[in-house]
């Protein structure tokens, strides 16, 4: 049987959309990719606005929100934008704490590279890749954190360790933007939704919705 995940997202972008919100939002995703302190955190008054109430189960203050792996083991002092992005969150009151359980060790194709679903890697890959910690204290809830969900390989991949280490805790997925590649444009870039990526034995994953 297929597995599945929770996810929550914070905003929309759009890959190929020629209106001037659509051209907007990439410029948003792309400094939300570059680790922009102040574009993540002019997200903390919507995510505190009662519409954003349906995120609060992913960073609520019994949650430990956990960065997602670049997709090439990170240098000393490189970037790390879910890191950011997570400590951004906690630091405005958002999950219990910040735990670092995973890092990537061995280097994958960027996602953002591929020409489409096909040419990205598939979630064994992206397991085979990523080594997770097996720490004393066994959190509750996990909250895993990225800066852009496209079809979820990654974050799901994710997942299904930090499901081998803590099988009895709750784990969802939250990206500070989704990307929205079946729609000619979009309507709003701020705009909080839920959703579930279900993985296969195939190692591909489908985003619903």
């Amino acid at each position: 049987m297929p597995s599945s995940y929770e996810y929550g997202t914070f905003a929309n972008y759009s890959p190929r959309g020629s209106s001037d919100l659509s051209k907007r939002s990439r410029g948003t995703c792309g400094a939300i990719k570059a680790g922009r302190v102040d574009i993540i955190a002019s997200a903390i008054p919507h995510l505190q606005n009662p519409k954003a109430d349906i995120l609060r189960p992913f960073l609520g203050p019994d949650v430990t929100l956990v960065p997602v792996p670049r997709s090439a083991p990170l240098p000393e002092g490189a970037l790390w934008p879910a890191k950011v992005i997570c400590d951004v969150l906690h630091e405005h009151g958002f999950g219990q704490n910040v735990q670092t359980y995973l890092k990537r060790v061995k280097a994958v194709p960027k996602s953002s590279n591929s020409q489409g679903a096909d040419d990205r890697p598939i979630v064994p890959v992206h397991m085979e890749s990523i080594e997770a910690e097996r720490p004393f204290f066994i959190p509750d809830k996990i909250t895993l954190v990225d800066d852009v969900l496209t079809l979820g390989r990654t974050t799901y991949a994710c997942a299904e360790l930090l499901r081998e280490v803590f099988p009895e805790t709750e784990i969802r997925i939250f990206a500070m933007i989704r990307t929205q590649s079946l729609v000619p444009d979009i309507e709003k870039i701020v705009d909080p939704a839920i959703g579930v990526i279900t993985g296969f034995s195939s190692g591909k994953t489908k985003r619903d919705p």
